[in-house]
């Protein structure tokens, strides 16, 4: 292997809207920030893929995947690796999760599945919400990516800039 290719990880992330445009978000490992679900790669699997097995994973939640929303690379303050980070835009087939043995509703009486806690199959319990934008934007805690609470709202996209996975 290419030493510039040691501690590579590639992250597939999945910004996922129900039918009344709000967006899912988890509470990150920590518990200290809101992240979308997301994970490394598994072998042989397309970036598509990983972001809807990691929607069913992290959130219980099945996913129609759509275009490609952002790339973004990082290297993390605690680890030493070097992330590329590909996010998706996808639309929830249901407002609750589908893994009923994992999860248990956490939101309010009138709509209990507006939040809930997961049992992520290799992690932590975790709670999942419904964001609007409004409740984004007046978040104290912190988002990740930030730009979730502000200028991702205003996206539009008509294309998808994904390639796809080309095999030779």
């Amino acid at each position: 292997m290419h030493e510039a290719w040691r501690g590579l990880r590639a992250v597939a992330r999945v910004l996922i809207r129900n039918q009344a445009g709000e967006l899912l978000l988890c509470r990150s490992r920590t518990g200290r920030a809101w992240v979308p679900p997301g994970g490394t790669l598994d072998p042989g699997e397309s970036l598509p893929q990983a972001a809807a097995r990691e929607a069913a994973e992290e959130a219980g939640l099945s996913v129609s995947i759509g275009p490609m929303v952002y790339l973004q690379e990082f290297r993390p303050a605690d680890r030493a690796e070097h992330v590329i980070e590909v996010a998706f835009q996808a639309a929830a087939l249901s407002d609750r999760p589908d893994a009923q043995d994992r999860v248990e509703p956490a939101g309010p009486a009138d709509r209990p599945w507006r939040a809930w806690y997961i049992q992520d199959v290799d992690g932590p319990r975790r709670e999942v919400r419904w964001f609007t934008r409004e409740e984004l934007a007046a978040l104290q805690e912190p988002v990740y990516p930030a730009f979730l609470t502000g200028a991702y709202w205003e996206l539009s996209r008509t294309e998808d800039p994904y390639i796809g996975l080309v095999e030779a």
